[in-house]
């Protein structure tokens, strides 16, 4: 069974109108929720094979903030193509870089990563896919599961939601 987690960037400060948008930084709050997402992925014992990351600001300071907060050491590959990347960049992206792992972890963006959640899935449970389907906020982890042994054969409306995690629902953490 193959497993994708895609974890989207927690919120991003817009105060500096002369950084570009891939230098933006983690707001106050993002920094909070990143933390928060770090400690409940850590009660999981998340351990993907290989963890890629975009190469914008804010999605590098989130998995920092999450590996720090879950006590994670997992080898990082930054792929600038996962930066405001469409949904057949994505799939690219776990078919090449992903394609022999059982489980990856994908760190990213909006609209791309809800579009190919979306995509991805066939079912789960209906509050899951409701959720889902609604929105992808800032700072959220979702869990695909397949039945492929390798996220290389995975193929569109083939999973199953099985986590939809937001940081406001973590009170835990």
């Amino acid at each position: 069974m193959a497993n994708l987690y895609l974890l989207r960037h927690a919120k991003s400060d817009w105060g500096d109108p002369k950084l570009s948008d891939h230098d933006r930084v983690l707001s106050e709050r993002g920094i909070k929720d990143a933390g928060r997402m770090g400690r409940a992925l850590a009660r999981q014992s998340l351990a993907p094979e290989i963890v890629i990351c975009s190469t914008a600001t804010r999605a590098r300071q989130t998995l920092e903030l999450v590996m720090d907060a879950g006590g994670f050491d997992w080898q990082v590959q930054y792929e600038p193509s996962l930066y405001m990347a469409s949904v057949s960049n994505i799939l690219s992206v776990i078919k090449s870089d992903a394609g022999e792992c059982a489980s990856a972890l994908l760190v990213g963006h909006n609209p791309g990563f809800h579009s190919v959640a979306l995509d991805l899935i066939r079912t789960g449970a209906p509050e899951l896919v409701h959720a889902l389907d609604y929105k992808y906020p800032t700072g959220t982890f979702a869990e695909i599961t397949f039945d492929e042994a390798r996220l290389g054969d995975v193929e569109p409306s083939t999973g199953a939601l099985k986590q939809f995690l937001k940081p406001k629902d973590q009170t835990k953490a």
